[in-house]
């Protein structure tokens, strides 16, 4: 099992689980439709992971597994299951829309892979992924709570998410554009 974390600056009440594009790749990409409730927002080459807080601090962890999640504890709320085909090379990392990619939490270990975030996919793979989330019960009272105590509020320790792909079928490798 793959797995990488870091911190991402949530804004605007989203972040980003995105491909990076690859040189040669068409690399537009399509705005999601934020006119849903839907926790988790999906375009083509990213997942748009939608907060109950309009901005914070939150951990994320994406993780390449050979089988399904088994079922979580109470704490963590499955916000669903999707298909995702990779669209251009199959790395994906996460970032927050204003903020740029993650980044390490104060004094965690990378694991060996350095400052690198990002989850290789084999993009000749078709994956479902499945997206977890811990503290977004109450997570908008617990950050007006805090707004009222301190000025300028805590931005930290609302929500955490866990992004597992798990490989489900074949595709063919995506070409560069000609």
């Amino acid at each position: 099992m793959d797995l990488v974390s870091g911190v991402v600056g949530i804004a605007y009440s989203h972040f980003y689980v995105s491909e990076y594009v690859e040189p040669g790749f068409d690399n537009s990409t399509q705005a999601p439709d934020f006119r849903t409730d839907a926790p988790v927002i999906l375009t083509p080459g990213r997942l748009t992971i939608v907060s109950q807080v309009q901005t914070h601090d939150a951990w994320v962890t994406l993780m390449l597994s050979d089988a399904e999640p088994v079922q979580q504890t109470e704490q963590w709320q499955r916000l669903g299951t999707w298909p995702y085909a990779p669209v251009y090379g199959g790395r994906m990392g996460v970032s927050g829309p204003t903020t740029g990619p993650a980044t390490p939490a104060m004094g965690w270990l990378s694991g060996g892979q350095g400052d690198d975030r990002s989850l290789a996919l084999d993009p000749s793979r078709v994956y479902t992924v499945h997206v977890y989330a811990r503290g977004r019960q109450d997570s908008r009272v617990r950050f007006e709570a805090a707004m009222e105590r301190e000025p300028g509020g805590v931005h930290e320790g609302y929500e955490d998410y866990v992004v597992v792909f798990v490989p489900s079928g074949h595709q063919p490798k995506p070409q560069p554009a000609r």
